[in-house]
Formats: structure tokens, sequence, C-alpha cells
């Protein structure tokens, strides 16, 4: 069962949930970044689940900030780019100071709005080992409103990107269409990023999450084993590379 704990930030601190491995480690990190429903029972069961993977994990409660509405559907684009970088620095700043964790092997994992920002910010974290997102945003509707708190995506940020990223889309995920999707493949493709990009036939946005009406066993199995191995396969890459 995870821990709730608090995740010392600049200005204070915010929420998380964190487990780790039996044994003393050293056993990589990974932060997750949870869904508009924040740290519920779902990022609960990823963390626990990444853990018995052998992660220490620990999911960032980025919307514990004064103002968010408490409708999870009114949240996207209602934080800062810049305010949410910062936590999840912070919940990097925390797994380096648990003595189980090797600081030199820590990855993002995240769903939703999660996913976003699990393929947004490696971009600004060169030092992340690997990223992964699950029916996550890597780009914007053309009919999306203009938004100063989102102002680039990871799609536009292709060319800047050093960290290794897989990626898991349903085919027709009403929110995140398929053209942007393609768009996002095509910036990796043509900047020779390290990446692995995966589409589930008849897959709507939710595909993942066990309560959501949309999810599929047998896609959300395949893409979490998927995951796990990029994620152990760049983990161990990096601890190959000398000092």
């Amino acid at each position: 069962m995870p821990q709730n704990v608090r995740i010392p930030r600049e200005g204070g601190d915010i929420g998380g949930l964190f487990a780790a491995p039996q044994g003393n480690g050293p056993f990589p990190g990974v932060v997750v970044i949870p869904t508009v429903r924040a740290n519920d029972q779902f990022a609960s069961d990823v963390v626990d689940r990444l853990a018995a993977e052998g992660f220490v994990a620990l999911s960032v409660d980025i919307f514990d900030h004064p103002g968010v509405p408490e409708n999870p559907f009114e949240r996207p684009g209602c934080l800062p780019d810049e305010l949410t970088f910062g936590d999840l620095d912070a919940g990097v700043a925390y797994l380096k100071s648990q003595p189980q964790v090797d600081g030199s092997t820590i990855c993002a994992w995240g769903y939703c709005i999660g996913g976003r920002f699990s393929l947004l910010w490696p971009s600004y974290r060169p030092e992340l080992v690997a990223g992964a997102a699950f029916h996550g945003f890597p780009g914007k509707r053309a009919d999306a409103p203009a938004n100063s708190n989102t102002p680039t995506e990871a799609t536009e940020l292709a060319a800047q990107l050093r960290v290794p990223v897989t990626a898991h889309f349903g085919e027709v995920d009403r929110l995140v269409p398929i053209e942007i999707v393609d768009a996002y493949r095509k910036a990796l493709q043509e900047n020779n990023r390290d990446f692995e990009l995966y589409v589930y036939e008849g897959a709507d946005h939710g595909w993942t999450n066990r309560s959501a009406p949309a999810y599929n066993e047998q896609h959300a199995e395949d893409a979490w084993n998927r995951a796990v191995k990029f994620l152990r396969d760049r983990v161990e890459a990096a601890r190959k590379q000398p000092v």
C-alpha cells in the first residue's frame, strides 16, 4: 500500500503517493504523473504496481495548489506548465533523497494530462533516463484555444529531446485525435529520437484505467509490459555508461 507523503518544494509542499520495493536497492526511481483526478485510487494502484516491478515510485499531485477547480475536467491548462515542472522537479529531488534510490536512473510515467507532461517535461530535464506516456497529449488540437499557461507541446520540442520516450495511444481516442499522434511520430522520426510509439486498435481515452468505461484489459496489459521493459532497458543502458 503506497504511503501518503508531502513533497517539499519552493514555497511549501505538495502531496505524493510513495511506494518502494522490498530490499535496500539501489532501485531506479519513477516520477508518476497522474490524470486530472490527481492522486486517486488509479494513481495508487500504479505506484504500488511499479514498486512490485522493482521501481521506487512517487506519484506527484500536480493539482495540489490553491485555486485548482474541484471539477477534474476543468483542470487541464488551469496551472502554468512552469509550476508543474517545479512540482515534478521536486519529485525528482524527493526520490534522490531516499537511500534506496539510484538517483542517476529516474524516469517519468504518466496518464492523460500526466502523459502530456511525461512527454513534455523530459525536453527540459535531459538527465531523466526515460519517459512513458499513456493516452497523453503530445500536441494540441487545431481547434484548441490559446492558453498562456501551456505555451509549448512535446511535438514542438522533439528537436531538443534527449530522453528516450515510449508513448501509447488509442486509435479512436476522442481527446487525442490520431493526426496529433501522427504528427508526434513524424517529429520524433525526423529528429532521430530514441522512441517507441504504439497505437491500440479501437481504444478510446482512458483505456488503461480499470475503472474507466473505455478500459481494455488486453491493451492495458500490453502497454504496461512494453513500457516497463522500455524503462528497464534504458535504466540498464544508463548504468553501463561511464561515470
